[in-house]
C-alpha cells in the first residue's frame, strides 16, 4: 500500500494530477491520500440502481460488487449540476475498461442530485446509459464522509472495497494510466517516447447550422517527430460531439485524422473543445468547433 501512496504523492508533487498551485493545496492533497489509502468503503443497502432513470435488475447491479476491481465515483448535489460531470468521457473510459479488462472492473457511480428528473435529463442529453445509483439522500457519503472536492471523490477499490488509489480519471488522464497499471498488475519502468505533431487546423468554423442537425468535420494531425505518435484518448467537452480516431500508432512522417460529428442540442453561439491526449510535450492538443445553431 505504501508503494501506491508514494506513487500518487510523486504525481501530486509534480502538480500534474490535482493541479496543486501552492503548498496549501499540496499539503491538503497529501493529507487526503494518507487518510484514504487502504480505507474500506462502506456501501449502503437501500440505494436503488437505475439506467437512464429506470429501475435496473438488482442482480446486474450487485454483480459489480464482486469484481476484482471497482471504480467508485460519488457526485454530490453541487457536482450533479456541474458541467464537470464529463459523462461523455466516462462513456469512453468504461468502454475502454470493458475492452482491456473484460469482466475485471465494475463501475459504481453514485449520484446525489437535488432533482432526479433533472439528472435523468442530463443522462439523456449526454447519451449516458450506463447503470448508476441514484442516491437521493446521500447515504454513501453519510457512511463514508468523502472529501468535499470533486477530484477526491473517486476511488479505485480492490475486491474487499479498500481504496488502492484516489483521483478522478476523467479529470486527468494521468490518473487513468495509474489505475490501468494497477488493474493490469504492471508498473511503468520508463517514460513513453515523446514525439512532435502539427495540426492542419485547430479550429473548425461551422457558421450557421440547424439545431439537431448532423455536422461532420475532420482534423488532420501529422507526426513530425522521430517516434511513433500514440493517441491514448480523445475527449470532447460536450456529449453532443461524437469523435472517432485511429487507435493505432502513427509512424513518423505519417498523418492521422480526428473525425467529429457535432449535433447541437441548443440554439445560439457555441464553442466546443476536443482534447487529443498523446505522447507530445504539450499534450493535450486542443481542437475547437465554433458555430451558431438556429431553429
Amino acid at each position: 500500500m505504501k508503494s501506491h501512496l508514494l506513487l500518487l504523492f510523486l504525481v501530486i508533487s509534480a502538480c500534474s494530477v490535482f493541479s496543486c498551485k501552492n503548498n496549501r493545496k499540496r499539503l491538503e492533497a497529501t493529507d487526503i491520500i494518507t487518510e484514504w489509502a487502504g480505507k474500506e468503503i462502506i456501501f449502503p443497502e437501500n440505494v436503488s440502481c437505475y439506467t437512464a432513470g429506470k429501475d435496473t435488475l438488482p442482480l446486474i447491479c450487485n454483480e459489480w460488487f464482486d469484481r476484482e476491481f471497482k471504480i467508485l465515483m460519488y457526485v454530490d448535489s453541487a457536482g450533479c449540476s456541474s458541467c464537470r460531470l464529463n459523462l461523455f468521457e466516462w462513456n469512453q473510459l468504461i468502454e475502454e475498461a470493458d475492452s482491456l479488462f473484460q469482466g475485471k472492473v465494475g463501475f459504481l457511480l453514485y449520484f446525489q442530485p437535488k432533482n432526479e428528473r433533472d439528472m435523468v435529463s442530463i443522462f439523456a442529453r449526454d447519451r449516458f446509459n450506463y447503470p448508476v445509483f441514484m442516491d437521493i439522500n446521500g447515504e454513501i457519503n453519510r457512511l463514508n464522509r468523502f472529501p468535499q472536492a470533486m477530484e477526491y471523490q473517486c476511488f479505485l477499490l480492490d475486491k474487499d472495497n479498500k481504496a488502492l488509489m484516489i483521483g478522478n480519471p476523467v479529470l486527468n488522464p494521468g490518473i487513468w494510466e495509474l489505475y490501468k497499471e494497477q488493474i493490469a498488475g504492471e508498473k511503468k519502468t520508463e517514460q513513453r517516447a515523446i514525439t512532435t505533431v502539427t495540426a492542419g487546423k485547430t479550429v473548425h468554423e461551422y457558421g450557421n447550422i440547424l439545431k439537431g442537425s448532423s455536422n461532420p468535420a475532420v482534423f488532420t494531425i501529422t507526426n513530425t517527430g522521430n517516434n511513433p505518435l500514440v493517441i491514448s484518448r480523445v475527449s470532447a467537452s460536450c456529449g453532443c460531439t461524437d469523435v472517432e480516431w485511429e487507435k493505432r500508432p502513427v509512424a513518423p512522417g505519417q498523418t492521422t485524422t480526428i473525425s467529429v460529428n457535432m449535433t447541437p442540442d441548443e440554439t445560439g453561439f457555441f464553442s466546443k473543445t476536443i482534447d487529443v491526449y498523446c505522447n507530445v510535450d504539450n499534450s493535450p492538443v486542443r481542437l475547437t468547433l465554433n458555430g451558431n445553431a438556429n431553429e
